[in-house]
């Protein structure tokens, strides 16, 4: 019993650090946006954090071969991952980067609960429904949903950043399904090696090698996403989802919008809008009443 709590407040310890990393990830991606256009960057991040996270497999003894029924789930949750990525990058190069750390991180548990209840059987208590109703004018309000039109739509990101919440929820019920046939370690490598594959096929016509003349405020970013944000607070998210489920490992990311806004406002200087301030505290509460 003492050990499962030791195991426990460890894994609780190291959500809060990968939860961290996060949020300062989208003041991360905004600033690479100026280096290049979303594909270079997803290149460059899923190779990073690839080769940083292989000794990680190798110190943990955990092998290198998977199973043909583990390969189906790698193959889908890279297509996810990597389209995550497309989204993230390209809505943090045209949106806020706050404001899109508040909408996609408190729209993510609420998406996947209420996905994990229409398609894989969950129940939906009525504070589930309370939850979902609170975290969907929650996001209308981030949204400004009186005022969009399909220009606004893209012009502010918030397109980008839907369809990246989307892929993340696809993300979180497929990781958490593969506990049964791979250990989430050599999961977690494939996943980010197969993702910068396909990223390589995306990023084709990219000047991929002009990366070695950028400056160090680019690699200092580059490194807090590709190691920290990915192989260390990914692998983590990974390591919950099978460990805690799909529902309370997404229920970590309410942590996420308060940083994600802190550092953009500190370092970008981005304005808080009353909008974004509503929303996401709608958000939260609708995060907490879900997993209460």
């Amino acid at each position: 019993m003492v050990k499962f709590k030791s195991k426990k407040m460890r894994l609780t310890l190291l959500m809060i650090l990968a939860m961290i990393t996060w949020g300062l990830s989208w003041t991360n991606a905004k600033i690479l946006g100026n280096y290049g256009d979303a594909p270079l960057m997803m290149f460059w991040r899923f190779f990073i954090a690839t080769i940083s996270f292989a000794p990680i497999v190798w110190l943990k003894k955990e092998s290198f071969k998977i199973s043909k029924e583990a390969l189906h789930f790698i193959i889908l949750n890279s297509i996810f991952m990597t389209s995550y990525n497309f989204f993230y990058f390209k809505g943090t190069q045209v949106g806020l980067a706050g404001e899109g750390g508040v909408l996609v991180t408190t729209l993510n548990p609420i998406l996947t609960t209420l996905f994990s209840a229409l398609f894989f059987g969950g129940i939906l208590l009525r504070k589930d429904i309370v939850g979902l109703m609170l975290g969907f004018f929650g996001g209308a309000c981030i949204l400004k949903i009186w005022d969009l039109n399909l220009d606004l739509l893209f012009q502010s990101g918030n397109f980008h950043f839907i369809m990246a919440s989307l892929s993340w929820v696809s993300v979180t019920i497929l990781t958490s399904r593969s506990k049964s046939v791979i250990p989430f370690i050599p999961y977690s490598f494939w996943c980010f090696a197969l993702s910068a594959i396909f990223s390589l096929f995306i990023a084709v016509n990219e000047p991929l090698l002009d990366v070695f003349q950028f400056d160090w405020i680019f690699w200092l970013n580059m490194m807090c996403l590709a190691v920290a944000a990915m192989a260390f607070g990914t692998s983590v998210y990974f390591q919950a989802s099978v460990e805690l489920g799909a529902k309370k490992a997404s229920a970590y990311i309410f942590t996420v919008p308060l940083t994600a806004m802190g550092f953009a406002m500190y370092y970008l200087g981005e304005p808080l809008m009353i909008t974004t301030l509503i929303g996401g505290t709608l958000g939260v509460a609708a995060v907490y009443l879900i997993n209460k």
